[in-house]
């Protein structure tokens, strides 16, 4: 298998996902607090990043 076809995603891509599936916001702050900014992301993880803070924000509207 090539390193062009491998799909890795972090493990914490899959916790952002299940609070946000969830509706947990205590959960979904935490993880945004967690978000270590001085180190490179992968696409996918940023992208989740920025899908769990507009989640907050949503859901803060509320």
């Amino acid at each position: 298998m090539s390193s062009s076809s491998q799909h890795v995603i972090p493990p914490y891509g899959v916790a952002i996902q299940k609070a946000i599936s969830l509706g947990n916001l205590p959960q979904m702050k935490s993880l945004l607090k967690q978000r270590d900014k001085s180190q490179k992301e992968s696409k996918d993880l940023s992208s989740a990043y920025e899908q769990l803070a507009q989640e907050v924000a949503r859901l803060e509207r509320r």
